[in-house]
């Protein structure tokens, strides 16, 4: 078989399969699997396959028509101007997280210190690492082997000296807060909604990092109401990034939590996609 009649079969059968920039995805796997390039690819499209490479390729391709993401199929993928290893009980970081990241460094501030909780793959402390080789990060998760994959993707990235990976559920290990960053992207898809998902998220993406609760909003209660109960709370920048549609009531547990200075950012599809505000020095008395 020719590289030509491969690309040409499985263009239609994943165009069957309701799959959008079918060619895209196929000299995309091509590239990864066999090492040739969509340059290489154009030029020997006469060229023939041996039968290891048509194996491989057609292997991939047909895990791609179950719905298996790329990125699972090749457990990596791409964040900003880096790449995390992935596996199945580490969330997929997607496009518009990288945003969050602009929003920090839009801050100027000069961070020595920063607590993201539920890291998942590790993208977002490795990212804000990088821009910031002199502030350290405590990076926690629930999941052992997720924590273990984040801190596989540090060393890889040469940050690992400045994260301090933790497992624990949100903020039940902390008392004091000192952070100047506290950064979420807890899960926050309605429970009811995670059925209708496509099936490249609600089969491959782990279960706990999209399922929010009956209203989405379980974890930010959890995360935003536990500020409240903690005796020490330094002025911390406080970021999640939010469901589209959950703004004001994040913004109202926000308030009643004595978070200030709240604004709403969008993402590229002009959707609120992202929450920060600003959680002032406060002394809890015992009564």
């Amino acid at each position: 078989m020719t590289l030509k009649s491969l690309v040409h079969l499985y263009v239609k059968k994943l165009n069957k399969a309701g799959i959008a920039s079918a060619q895209k995805e196929i000299r995309l796997l091509i590239r990864e699997i066999i090492g040739i390039n969509l340059e290489n690819q154009i030029i020997d499209e006469d060229l023939l396959l041996s039968k290891n490479q048509k194996i491989l390729i057609q292997e991939a391709l047909n895990r791609r028509l179950n719905r298996e993401p790329i990125n699972r199929i090749l457990n990596k993928t791409t964040f900003r101007d880096f790449e995390l290893s992935l596996n199945r009980n580490t969330f997929a970081p997607r496009k518009e997280t990288e945003l969050l990241i602009d929003i920090i460094i839009n801050l100027n501030l000069e961070p020595n210190k920063i607590l993201e909780l539920g890291t998942g793959s590790g993208a977002i402390s490795i990212a804000l690492m990088r821009i910031f080789p002199k502030c350290e990060c405590i990076s926690t998760d629930i999941n052992q082997i997720s924590l273990k994959t984040a801190n596989q993707n540090a060393r890889k990235n040469n940050v690992l000296k400045q994260i301090n990976f933790i497992c624990c559920n949100w903020l039940d290990i902390f008392v004091n807060f000192d952070f100047n960053v506290i950064i979420a992207n807890p899960p926050y898809i309605k429970s009811e909604v995670i059925e209708s998902l496509d099936p490249e998220v609600k089969c491959y993406d782990p279960i706990i990092s999209l399922d929010g609760g009956k209203y989405g909003l379980d974890s930010y209660k959890k995360i935003i109401l536990g500020f409240v109960q903690k005796r020490f709370i330094n002025n911390s920048v406080i970021i999640f990034e939010i469901g589209h549609d959950q703004a004001e009531e994040v913004k109202n547990l926000m308030k009643e939590a004595k978070i200030m200075k709240i604004k709403v950012f969008r993402d590229y599809s002009n959707q609120a996609r992202f929450i920060l505000g600003v959680k002032k020095k406060t002394v809890f008395s015992d009564k």
